[in-house]
């Protein structure tokens, strides 16, 4: 008897030592593993600090960051499945509605102002002093077709530059300074901490292509596929909210400027003197109108959009 009480309480005891072996696993298992394409520049930095406070591990969400050029790359990607979540400008949101592509704002986030462009058209080369010495030269955006490369098209035009005789080029924003020291090209639209940092290495400004056209402009935020986000309401709803936590810390400018700090080799005398921009939960989608009307402008797109269509809401 006193054989097979031992014999039970050996088998017991072995029971619970596997099933706490089996819990970490299992508790691993509930984290829903995303991916996020994003620039690693200031105004996507907010997955930095949605990662570093914690905000998507609350949500029983692992987030993997993969660096990429801008929507154009991104885009295509969550078509394809290789990502979930991405960033894009509102034209690649149109262009891509356009294409019938089913993507959405699940956030539409972000937008600067003439007293805090994160934009600007930077030069090395002495002879160039405004809009209307690029006449005949290359200038540089980091994708064609979104809304860098038509902001710069209308920046030139208001400079009295015929767009057609200017040589348009993709650069990625970590590569236009070296660009611009090169003669590569004589000027490119740059951002923030890049227009800073090109600053304090003899480039200059000679214009805020996107705040000199229009103040303020909102124009980018968080998208997904639209099949995706309706059979993933709860894991988008959960990543939505660690975003939002992320944004409500953004309303103080130190935490952006520690966030960027903390993950860039960016100088800190750089990131204290940067601008900014500015993030909001409750960018309203009629904001974009300015868009369509640009997108028309370059025969980018043709039909007319259904504004609110283009940021997902719960219902």
């Amino acid at each position: 008897m006193k054989t097979k009480l031992m014999a039970a309480m050996a088998l017991a005891v072995s029971m619970g030592l596997s099933a706490l072996m089996l819990s970490g696993p299992a508790r691993a298992e509930e984290m829903t593993v995303l991916r996020v394409g994003y620039i690693p520049i200031g105004i996507y930095s907010y997955f930095w600090r949605a990662q570093d406070a914690g905000y998507f591990a609350d949500e029983k969400i692992k987030v993997e960051l993969v660096p990429m050029a801008g929507g154009g790359q991104i885009i295509p990607a969550l078509q394809s499945g290789a990502l979930q979540f991405g960033i894009s400008d509102a034209l690649g949101v149109l262009n891509a509605r356009n294409g019938g592509i089913p993507v959405t704002f699940v956030s539409f986030n972000f937008q600067q102002a003439a007293d805090d462009p994160v934009h600007a058209v930077l030069t090395m080369d002495p002879s160039v002093k405004s809009a209307a010495d690029l006449k005949g030269k290359a200038v540089a955006t980091n994708l064609s077709y979104n809304t860098d490369w038509t902001m710069m098209r209308e920046w030139l035009r208001k400079g009295n530059v015929d767009v057609n005789s200017v040589t348009f080029r993709e650069i990625p924003f970590p590569d236009m300074l070296a660009a611009i020291r090169n003669n590569t090209v004589a000027a490119v639209g740059a951002t923030e901490p890049f227009v800073t940092l090109g600053e304090e290495q003899g480039a200059r400004v000679i214009g805020h292509y996107f705040t000199d056209v229009k103040s303020p402009i909102p124009f980018c935020g968080i998208v997904a596929m639209l099949p995706y986000v309706e059979a993933n309401k709860e894991a988008v709803k959960g990543f939505m909210r660690a975003i939002n936590r992320a944004l409500d810390d953004y309303k103080e400018p130190q935490i952006v400027r520690e966030t960027v700090g903390a993950h860039t080799k960016i100088p800190p005398a750089v990131i204290k003197t940067m601008n900014l921009g500015s993030w909001s939960k409750s960018i309203a989608p009629e904001t974009m109108q300015f868009w369509v009307d640009a997108a028309k402008k370059e025969g980018i797109v043709n039909a007319t959009a259904d504004l609110n269509s283009l940021v997902w809401q719960d219902k």
